[in-house]
Order: structure tokens, then sequence, then C-alpha cells
């Protein structure tokens, strides 16, 4: 079946198109205590990740979550993946927000979310007790990744998965019968704020599969590749094309250990493909010519290189020589374009259509145009299409400001 073909409009049809495909294919590989000398490697197949979100998404909904907004805090991790697509594909919004924002910002952006419940990280812990602790806040349910069993206030992902698990087996349906409506907020982003207050971007399922399908007619990943997850994926160009592309692709996705760690991954996994920043990639092809310099060794390329065959680079200008260095090692190249109120790739290479430092050509199914050029055509990008945000949350004043003849 050519998955290319189908009309994919919200995350459910996401993850059955992905499971259904190939359901025993491994979605994640992952090392369960990688600090450890010898980890152990975790796999989880197809199968078992969505059976997953429907248990955690049937606990959450027996906590009486339907309809309400949930906070997503920590780690590129498989049970953020879980706790993502349980929460949405329950008709919940999630708000997956920064793991390294200082403890005040992150507790006024819970607050400002209006979230009920917090999946998190442990490292967050005092500021979430602090939350249930404040009687005015509207948040009843903080939920652990890290611990085994409930403790106190705090309930534990796995005891809550296992709840979820048990309820679907003794013939809970209240998952199945959840109607999605495809084009209500289904994702809270707040954007990085360094100009001003940060504002909450609203983007549906409608939006972000759109923006996954449109996306794959131009970057060709498959049931055999192995994308690296390393990018903060609270922000939506990891979330989106490592994630969500990769889940839809059929493809394995493997977390990295730390930045430290990224070039011993690249080869432990045999990652193929890689989404990245340039300082990322400009860091790892100086480093590669620093060691082949002063180890006159060729066969570092090789080493350096592995079974990584595409790089995707967004988010800022890449320097042509690295661009032009890694096409030398047999590693293509496409870059691209977006913003997070586009769901966000508005523009990439292909292929066949590129050029060293080009942000390549407009998604298929989007419009740009550039308003009010100068004499240079310089001027403020315009998009608009099917992935364009529903508008900023409780701001009418900036959402009208930015939105303009938006489509229906």
């Amino acid at each position: 079946m050519n998955k290319l073909n189908e009309n994919v409009v919200n995350f459910r049809q996401l993850i059955d198109i992905a499971e259904r495909g190939d359901p025993n294919h491994i979605v994640y590989e992952f090392k369960k205590n990688f600090s450890e000398n010898l980890p152990e490697i975790v796999k989880i197949k197809y199968c078992d990740f969505k059976n997953d979100i429907v248990s955690l998404s049937t606990a959450l909904l027996d906590l009486g979550l339907e309809g309400e907004k949930i906070v997503l805090v920590g780690n590129n991790s498989y049970k953020w993946c879980v706790s993502y697509l349980a929460i949405t594909t329950g008709n919940m919004v999630v708000v997956p927000l920064d793991k390294l924002l200082p403890e005040n910002e992150l507790e006024l952006l819970i607050k400002r979310s209006g979230a009920t419940a917090i999946i998190f990280e442990n490292k967050h812990r005092e500021v979430i007790e602090k939350l249930l602790k404040q009687d005015s806040n509207i948040v009843k349910y903080a939920i652990s990744i890290d611990i085994e069993n409930d403790e106190n206030e705090i309930k534990s992902f796995d005891c809550l998965l296992e709840k979820g698990k048990n309820l679907v087996s003794s013939g809970d349906n209240r998952y199945d019968n959840i109607v999605i409506d495809n084009k209500k907020m289904t994702a809270m982003i707040f954007t990085s704020g360094t100009t001003n207050t940060p504002k909450a971007v609203m983007l549906s399922q409608y939006n972000i599969c759109s923006n996954v399908v449109s996306f794959s007619h131009y970057a060709k990943v498959t049931k055999d590749d192995t994308l690296l997850s390393f990018l903060p994926i609270h922000h939506t160009f990891e979330c989106t094309a490592t994630f969500l592309f990769g889940l839809y692709s059929g493809a394995k996705v493997a977390f990295c250990d730390g930045l430290k760690h990224l070039q011993n991954n690249l080869k432990e996994y045999n990652v193929s493909v890689l989404f990245a920043v340039p300082l990322v990639l400009e860091t790892m092809y100086k480093k590669m010519q620093k060691d082949i310099n002063e180890n006159k060794e060729t066969d570092l390329i090789s080493k350096f290189k592995g079974n990584l065959r595409l790089v995707l680079c967004g988010s800022a200008p890449l320097n042509v020589d690295t661009i032009h260095g890694f096409n030398d090692l047999g590693i293509e190249f496409i870059q691209g374009y977006g913003l997070t109120e586009a769901s966000p790739i508005v523009s990439a290479e292909t292929y066949n259509m590129k050029k060293p430092g080009s942000i390549g050509l407009v998604l298929d199914n989007l419009d740009v145009k550039i308003e009010n050029p100068d004499i240079n055509g310089v001027g403020e990008i315009t998009v608009k299409g099917p992935s364009v945000m529903i508008g900023y949350y409780n701001n009418k004043k900036e959402t009208n400001k930015v939105l303009k003849n938006r489509l229906a």
C-alpha cells in the first residue's frame, strides 16, 4: 500500500498506518540505563507501542481527563512518545514544555496553560509538588516517568500504564468510543519568547498530519531506515520530523544518550537518517577534519559516516562548505525552512532539486509569498495552507495580527 496516497488527518490514523504496515517491526530502540557499563538494549515493536498508547490513554480517561490539558516535560524517550500520543488520541491537549526551563518559568507556563495534569521527570519534582500544594492551582494529577510505584500525591507512569492495560483487558472501550475533532487544538506549543512573552501556538491534528504527509513527498524515508532522536522533542521540528514523520514512514527511531554521545550513537544504532541543526553538523564535520589531519587515517571517514545516508537540516543557515564536505562523504543533504506556527515545515529541498545554501521548494500543499518586498526581494514570508496554526491561545490580538485570509 502506498501510504502517500492515504488521507491522514489525525494521529489515530497515523498510528494505524504505521502499525499495520508491519506490527512486529521495531519502532524504538534505546538503552535502559545508558550510564552502566553494559546497558540493556530495549527494542519496542510497533504493535506494542500502539497497545501502550491505548492503555495509557484509557488510564488517563479513567482519571476524568478527557478534554483537559496535560503538560509533558522530559527528555526524548519512549515514555515521552507514548504520553504524547496517549494524550492527543484520547481527546486531550498536550502541552510539551522545554525540560531545560528554569523552575520559575516552568511554573509560569504550567499555570498559563491551564493544565489539569503533568507528566514529568523527577528532576522537576520539587516545582511540581509546589504546584500541587497551591489551592488556587487547577493541577490535580502529577505523573512521574521515573518512579516505579505511586508516592503520596505523585502517580507512577508505570503503575498508570499497567492500570490501563488491566482496564482494556477487562473490556473498557472508552478509548475506542472517543471521537477526534481533527481541527480542534491538540497541542499547545509555547514559542521561545526570545524577544517578548512566549505565545502559545494552537495546533490541530489536521495541521500536523498534513505537514507530515506533505513532507513525505520531499524526504524519502522507509521502514529500513533508523533515525536518531536527539534534538529537543518538545520543539515542533523534532516532534514533527523525527517522531511523527518517522512513525508515518514506518522507520525505527533510536534515542540518543546525550549530545556528547551523538557520534557513538550514530554507529551503535546504525543510524541512516539524521535531523539536525547547523551548529551540531558543523561541529561534527570540524571534528572529523581535525581527526583526519592529526591521525592521517583515511578509514576515519568510513568510521565517521557509518550507515548515515541522509541529513536533514533546518532552523538556521548552514555553511555551504560543510554541505559539500558531507556530500563528498556520500551523505545526501536536504535543507528546509519552517516555523512553529506552520507545524513547522514550510519548504525543503528534494533529492533531484537542491542547491547548497537554499531552503528548497515550498511544500506542495502550501502557498508562500513575500509581503512588501524591497528592491532586493527581501520582505516578510507569509504562509497559507492546512498546516498553519489555529491561532495563539487566549491571545486574540496577536492572532489577528498574523492570521489573514485563513483557510477554513
